[in-house]
């Protein structure tokens, strides 16, 4: 797979997070540290112990580690025309035999709402069928309706809900989780 560096669409830009420098973890982390609790309802990392070394193992042991093993591809989202950060994408859990992948995303508190995300998964998905696969996942916890709201408004087809599917250390209860798809023949449809 040979995904690019950057995809741009309407008014963002997907950037990958390279070089994973102390400066780019710096950058991240000051967009997320004050939000951290509101992520941490449905992201595991995002704690209070959560800092700018975390950030940068995370850009250094994920994004380089899963992009040079073609395993997963993360992008950093972009306001086009300031280019400020405003969240994160990643294309994971790329499966090249079954052709299949899992889409995660999050965005921060002041870039909600305005469509961002939307228009992310869809530029980072028509990348990933011209790429091959056939196949896309969302994953969300049932309770967090903006994320249920973006596969929705991105055309995703809800397949169904697994139940306690996942153990939530902050929330202390199993969570179910909404699974959505796209497959590359739903973009013709």
């Amino acid at each position: 797979m040979n995904f690019p560096n950057q995809i741009d669409s309407k008014r963002i830009i997907l950037q990958r997070p390279y070089p994973p420098t102390r400066e780019l973890a710096t950058e991240i982390y000051a967009e997320v540290s004050d939000f951290v609790d509101h992520l941490g309802q449905w992201l595991p990392w995002a704690s209070k112990t959560y800092g700018i070394e975390d950030e940068l193992s995370y850009l250094k042991d994920w994004c380089e580690a899963h992009w040079e093993n073609e395993e997963g591809f993360a992008y950093m989202i972009r306001e086009k025309e300031t280019k400020k950060f405003i969240g994160m994408i990643d294309l994971m859990k790329v499966n090249q035999k079954h052709k299949s992948a899992e889409i995660g995303f999050w965005l921060t508190e002041k870039a909600t709402g305005k469509g961002y995300m939307v228009e992310a998964v869809k530029a980072l998905e028509n990348e990933a069928f011209k790429q091959g696969l056939n196949r896309i996942v969302i994953m969300n916890d049932t309770k967090n309706i903006p994320s249920a709201n973006v596969a929705k408004n991105a055309g995703y087809h809800l397949d169904g809900v697994l139940r306690e599917e996942r153990w939530s250390e902050t929330q202390n209860r199993f969570r179910d989780s909404n699974v959505w798809s796209k497959l590359k023949s739903d973009q013709t449809r």
